[in-house]
């Protein structure tokens, strides 16, 4: 089979070298690396960042469209992250400033940029990264739960106060704090 039509064949926008091993099936890095660069300079893969890749050569305005992309594409940057914070929160309606970057939540703090967007990831203690409550898979891509986001938001940004809560399950939000081991945290829920 075409190794194009392999990777149309998965549906997927965005892919990393990690994920054509498994589409094509090659144990050789040489080799893949190689396949790689041949498919990028006959312009039939294209490169959105460093290890990640596309099926179609996108525009800034093309990926600041389409939200979902944006997603899939701050997951594949940093692997175990999933997107959370000020960009959960403006999607759910609890916060009404815009936010141009993605925000997501990973083990290191870095700031990666695709295309004119960025895609700002923040630490937290790799237990808590672990920790798969509160975060939802939508197809395919890790998203926090409004409580996930909430929580993340009173462990990265302690001293900022969030408004509009009236939509947060407090039961699962107090589910969800425990597993950050902070009394601060515990101690923000009782002005909710």
């Amino acid at each position: 089979m075409n190794k194009i039509a392999a990777i149309i064949k998965t549906g997927r926008k965005v892919f990393t070298a990690q994920d054509l091993v498994v589409i094509w099936g090659y144990c050789d890095e040489r080799k893949l690396y190689e396949l790689i660069k041949y498919y990028v300079r006959r312009e039939e893969i294209f490169v959105l960042a460093r290890g990640l890749y596309a099926i179609k050569q996108y525009t800034e305005q093309e990926l600041r469209g389409d939200p979902q992309l944006l997603m899939k594409i701050a997951n594949k940057l940093v692997p175990n992250s999933y997107v959370s914070l000020f960009t959960v929160l403006r999607q759910q309606g609890v916060i009404s400033q815009y936010y141009d970057e993605v925000y997501c939540v990973a083990s290191r703090s870095v700031i990666r940029r695709v295309m004119g967007v960025e895609f700002i990831y923040k630490q937290v203690k790799e237990e808590v990264l672990l920790n798969e409550l509160g975060i939802v898979s939508q197809s395919g891509v890790r998203v926090a739960s409004l409580e996930r986001a909430v929580a993340d938001m009173w462990y990265v940004y302690p001293k900022l106060n969030l408004e509009n809560l009236e939509r947060v399950n407090k039961k699962e939000l107090r589910r969800i704090v425990k597993i950050y081991g902070k009394k601060v945290m515990q101690a923000k829920l009782t002005e909710i």
